[in-house]
């Protein structure tokens, strides 16, 4: 009976705490205290009555003069609601409605959460932990006044989250100290969770069981924050109705608890000699390691060593000369070589790595917060292609952490190539390019016809690499390389090249065990072609000197111009094909008088600089001292025409000078058209008018036809006028004269004699250019074309032998006219009858 009854007690508790409400909390707020966006059930009859008017005031207005901005009933005071829809945007001092007295202060909350190192004093959201770390929440909200509530209760709860989703509402400091999570009462903006804070506090993240178990294993817990504050989160949501992040809720954070391991990872397997690669650790937080190259003491070789530790990085330090060891402030025992590694019966990393320049190849590091540090190691010619163990360790009281990663070190390759087409002109910008993976720079030399055999720099072919040095440029990040090769002015004759392309600096005969490639290249002597538009140019016709200079000089061009009490220089550019133009203008050939006039055309060659040159007067050249007189140009004694051009190319084709040139010339002409003879037209032909001129190709011709009688005419007459007018252009003819021609239809022409003008177009000279002729055009006259008629075969007819009477030969009248009429047909009818 006795437990029958208890259990019915029991029963009765249970329901009754399903039936009654749980006590409330946080609910009673004081006059002018804070109230929270989303809060309901709140008691502020402390502030004002119940069915009270309360107002709120916009910022920079005056609740003693000015009117509100809002004004809400308040209702019941004791169970009052801060309703988002009224107090978004309102938040502040609320008055009672006509006074100045505050009734309270609505308040738009916010929270956020961080994961906090106790051990490391600093935030590690986000980040990586090793286990045995104590772990502490800093909770960040301006909620903290409800702390101060007369009914004050937690309000904060911390949520953590494992990777299979079971969430604690505890977590623990000691096996036997489990610190709570939910209903926390945060009392102030800044706030943690577990204080003090100290390295021993907090969320032990490496605490066990009785059985010696981790309760908390490795790996990503996510954690968050919310308040718990009279149903503020149902009340007070995001504007796509999620839980509000930032106000109600906390963002999702995270924490990844390592285990108490090291691991050490390559941030490349396979690496080309000449190329860096580095090591990243993963251990502990803000500790100590060593790192070295495992096992390589054996390579005594300087030419073969292994992969060395990049210089000055942070937080890696490396033994003296490389280095000043591990500094004071960290308490590792100097020298970092010293350390005796797991396995080696005694011996150190010092001893397990090259003794020459060993510093070189093992350090101490620190890691960072998150328990990480980058190595960087460089490799170069002398590196030895073949695989290398970098190995990560460290003795924590008597317990070896430690990791190993292995990186392959390969040979690298050497490219080049020669833009174009592999041939070139001296003076010509070669553009060499290629890759290489070995070395940070490209040694290049020449070789070729009577070259050193050893090689010699670009730069100066006739000397050695021996005594000169080679070429060199350096290589980009992404292992590419280019060079520009300037031939101007260069020491070598025409001719084919070897370029080598060299990982460091070898003469050709040493290049075994080197990475090098080759390019065959061209080199030819640059030319000038040129050639004049026309060899006759009427005078105020243009005129143009085109042609081809090869090897891109600087400076293009020089083009000069003799003839009789005349000279001229001037420079042209020469453009990437190579061709140039040169005009001279109508206004230059008007004033030339007629005749024969010469044309050189300069080329500057290897050296990119005119040899000979127009300074003042006189016609100067580099020998036999620099810009010494060779002949007058201009004024009194100088040469003329074809003198000058002599004499120039005379002086070009001295041994001590690198020009050349071509030559031409072409005759100036007074302007002349020329209309061929026009024969007698009949109203209706279609023909042209011809002639000849010589006026250059594509110049413009006008030419009119007139009738002679154009003119005045008495007001009575008509005063009609037909002809025709129109312009040409100059074709070029095959006899020595281009030719022009104009096509003429005379079907609207008069009988007339008609006048043919040409006259030139576009001609800048003074003087008209013009040609006449005379032609007639009469009626149109058909030609008479003779009708056969085939014979007939009239059927046999009786005729009466009667002779007629003859006939006096007079011309036949009328009367004679209808007898034959008459007599035409009785015939007809004598044939039907038969």
């Amino acid at each position: 009976m006795t437990k029958r009854f208890s259990l019915m007690l029991i029963s009765l508790i249970a329901l009754a705490m399903l039936i009654l409400p749980a006590s409330a909390a946080n609910q009673v707020i004081a006059a002018g205290g804070d109230v929270f966006i989303g809060e309901q059930g709140l008691d502020v009859s402390a502030a004002v009555a119940s069915g009270t008017t309360i107002a709120w005031f916009a910022s920079g207005t005056n609740p003693a003069t000015d009117a509100p901005n809002y004004q809400l009933n308040v209702g019941d005071a004791t169970n009052f609601y801060v309703a988002p829809a009224d107090f978004v945007g309102r938040t502040g001092n609320w008055y009672i409605s006509g006074t100045t007295t505050v009734a309270f202060s609505a308040v738009d909350p916010s929270l956020d959460i961080k994961v906090w190192d106790n051990n490391a004093n600093k935030d590690v959201t986000g980040k990586s932990v090793v286990s045995g770390s104590f772990l502490n929440f800093r909770v960040e909200t301006n909620t903290y006044s409800v702390a101060d509530r007369a009914d004050a209760a937690g309000f904060v709860n911390i949520k953590v989250k494992t990777a299979d989703g079971a969430t604690y509402t505890a977590l623990y400091q000691d096996a036997t100290t489990p610190l709570a999570l939910t209903g926390r009462s945060v009392d102030s903006s800044l706030w943690y969770w577990v204080t003090p804070v100290t390295a021993t506090t907090g969320w032990n993240t490496a605490v066990v069981d009785s059985a010696g178990s981790k309760l908390y294993k490795a790996g990503t817990y996510t954690v968050s924050a919310e308040l718990s504050l009279n149903s503020i989160k149902d009340n007070y949501k995001a504007p796509d109705g999620s839980d509000y992040t930032g106000k109600t809720v906390t963002a999702l954070k995270t924490v990844t608890i390592s285990g108490d391991t090291v691991k050490i990872e390559a941030s490349k397997d396979t690496v080309v000699r000449g190329n860096q690669f580095s090591v990243t650790v993963t251990g502990r937080p803000n500790d100590y390691y060593y790192v070295w190259v495992k096992g390589t003491s054996s390579m005594t070789d300087p030419t073969k060593t292994p992969p060395q530790i990049a210089l000055s990085q942070d937080s890696v330090y490396m033994d003296p000369p490389c280095g000043s060891g591990w500094p004071a402030s960290t308490g590792m025992p100097n020298p970092i070589g010293s350390y005796q590694y797991e396995g080696g019966a005694g011996k150190t990393i010092a001893m397990d790595v090259p003794a020459t320049d060993s510093c070189l190849y093992y350090a101490g590091i620190k890691t960072s917060s998150s328990g990480t540090r980058t190595v960087g190691f460089i490799s170069g010619a002398n590196t030895d292609d073949k695989k290398y163990t970098i190995r990560v360790e460290r003795n924590f009281a008597g317990q070896y952490k430690s990791d190993e990663v292995d990186v392959k070190i390969e040979k690298g390759t050497v490219t080049v190539v020669a833009a174009g087409d592999q041939s070139y002109f001296l003076g010509q910008e070669i553009r060499l390019s290629g890759t290489n993976s070995e070395t940070d720079v490209v040694y290049m030399f020449i070789t070729g016809p009577n070259l050193a055999a050893e090689g010699a720099p670009l730069t100066n072919p006739r000397g050695s690499v021996f005594v000169d040095g080679w070429t060199q440029t350096d290589v980009l990040d992404d292992n590419t390389w280019e060079y520009k090769w300037q031939t101007a002015n260069l020491n070598i004759d025409a001719g084919t090249y070897t370029v080598y392309a060299v990982s460091e600096p070898r003469p050709k005969s040493d290049l075994a065990g080197a990475q090098y490639a080759t390019v065959s290249v061209i080199i030819r002597k640059p030319f000038v072609t040129a050639q004049a538009s026309q060899s006759t140019v009427a005078q105020g016709d243009k005129l143009y000197v085109r042609g081809v200079a090869e090897g891109k000089p600087s400076d293009g061009v020089a083009i000069w111009i003799m003839g009789k009490n005349y000279a001229s220089r001037a420079t042209e550019s020469v453009n990437d094909d190579g061709t140039f133009e040169y005009e001279i203008d109508g206004a230059i050939t008007s004033q030339l008088t007629s005749g024969q006039y010469f044309v050189v055309v300069q080329h500057p060659m290897y050296n990119d600089i005119f040899d000979v040159q127009l300074m003042g007067d006189y016609v100067v050249g580099s020998y036999p001292v620099q810009w010494s007189n060779l002949f007058k140009l201009y004024g009194a004694g100088s040469l003329q025409g074809s003198d000058a051009a002599n004499a120039l190319t005379i002086a070009i084709d001295n041994a001590a000078i690198d020009d050349t040139y071509t030559k031409l010339q072409f005759l100036i002409e007074v302007p002349e058209i020329k209309i061929l003879p026009i024969t007698e037209k009949m109203i209706g032909d279609k023909f042209e008018i011809k002639g000849t001129t010589n006026l250059a190709v594509d110049d413009e011709i006008l030419v009119e036809v007139y009738s002679s009688s154009f003119g005045p005419t008495p007001k009575e007459t008509s005063g009609e006028f037909s002809g025709a007018s129109g312009t040409v252009k100059v074709v070029k003819g095959t006899e020595g004269f281009n030719t022009w021609s104009f096509p003429i239809d005379t079907t609207t022409f008069k009988p007339d004699e008609y006048i043919v003008q040409a006259t030139a177009i576009g001609l800048e000279t003074t003087n008209d250019v013009t040609a006449t002729t005379l032609f007639n055009v009469i009626e149109f006259v058909p030609t008479a074309v003779p009708t056969t008629v085939p014979p007939t075969t009239a059927p046999e007819t009786t005729v009466p032998t009667t002779v007629p009477t003859p006939v006096p030969t007079t011309t036949p009248g009328f009367g004679a006219l209808v007898a034959l009429i008459g007599l035409g047909a009785v015939a007809f009818l004598i044939v039907r009858k038969h």
